[in-house]
């Protein structure tokens, strides 16, 4: 059962990263070639607003639908890191409620079953 907590703990830290890197990319927005010939994170300033303005997306020349790409990249990778953390919480609480109960059960089986042979 210590295994498996530590494992899930592992996975919590895991996903908290895979969560602070998806939302820090989304909050920045994708290097990029602007109007000017500038390669720079041209939604930096934005404050994550350009998610909600695709108009501004065009600011994004080279690569092509770049953004598009870094929105759902990222979108995906918030996501699966939400669930992972999700997930990786109930195996903690499982594997803790496993190794106190599960030794409280099995003892109480052992004498349930000794009674019952007398």
């Amino acid at each position: 059962m210590l295994s498996s907590v530590l494992a899930a703990l592992f996975g919590i830290a895991g996903s908290g990263y895979c969560v602070i890197v998806a939302a820090l990319g989304l909050a920045e927005g994708p290097l990029c070639l602007d109007s000017l010939s500038q390669w720079n994170y041209t939604f930096a300033s934005t404050e994550g607003q350009y998610l909600l303005d695709t108009s501004t997306w065009s600011k994004c020349t080279e690569p092509k639908h770049i953004v598009e790409w870094n929105v759902s990249l990222f979108s995906i990778l918030l996501a699966l890191g939400g669930i992972e953390f999700i997930l990786c919480l109930i195996q903690v609480i499982n594997g803790v409620l496993g190794g106190i109960c599960g030794f409280c059960c099995s003892r109480q089986q052992v004498r349930t079953c000794m009674k019952m042979s007398w």
